[in-house]
């Protein structure tokens, strides 16, 4: 399905079913998240804004609830992850607004956790007790669904863009759940 949607480059990569906040800072991020609220527009979360058809692959995001640093002027937004998508083109529209036209990705078919991937479960779950606020972003965790185990990893670890953007354009979460597997075995 294609579909156009202002461009939010973020340091971060948020999923499907996943729920972040993001820093929004004053300028052109700003500027994008007032066109997309004003309008009622979803928002596309990419990585890496020097190359914007080389960031490739975002995120449909909804803005879900907002707030305002009266220190720096920044804005804090919880976004919530809907599909992935992938960048056709790009342009800027009248208002100095990054706008892509996109393809979405096929959704990774859920799949269960079985002995093998356990560890993944095991260890999102001591993040989720270390880390109240990382919880506190999923009411409902699903430690039994590999794809939603995967995904949240890749949101959380600090893997350099380009791996993720190749593990995210993949059919299904298969190579991403081997590729933690063999990261918490050999750790770095």
């Amino acid at each position: 399905m294609t579909m156009t949607l202002p461009i939010l480059f973020n340091n971060r990569h948020i999923l499907p079913s996943g729920r972040l906040p993001l820093r929004v800072a004053p300028g052109t991020q700003l500027t994008t998240v007032k066109y997309a609220m004003r309008n009622g527009l979803d928002i596309g979360v990419c990585m890496d804004e020097t190359s914007p058809i080389g960031a490739g692959i975002g995120t449909r995001v909804s803005i879900e609830d907002f707030s305002l640093s009266f220190d720096d002027g920044s804005l804090t937004i919880t976004v919530s992850g809907h599909e992935s998508f992938i960048i056709d083109s790009v342009i800027d529209n009248d208002e100095n607004i990054i706008v892509a036209t996109c393809q979405t990705l096929p959704s990774w078919p859920k799949q269960e956790v079985n002995t093998d991937s356990a560890p993944l479960a095991e260890r999102l779950q001591i993040m989720f007790e270390r880390y109240p606020e990382l919880s506190s972003l999923h009411a409902r965790p699903h430690f039994d669904n590999l794809t939603w185990l995967c995904q949240r990893w890749l949101e959380l670890l600090p893997l350099p863009a380009s791996e993720k953007q190749v593990l995210m354009a993949a059919n299904s979460c298969r190579n991403t759940a081997e590729y933690l597997l063999s990261l918490m075995k050999d750790p770095h």
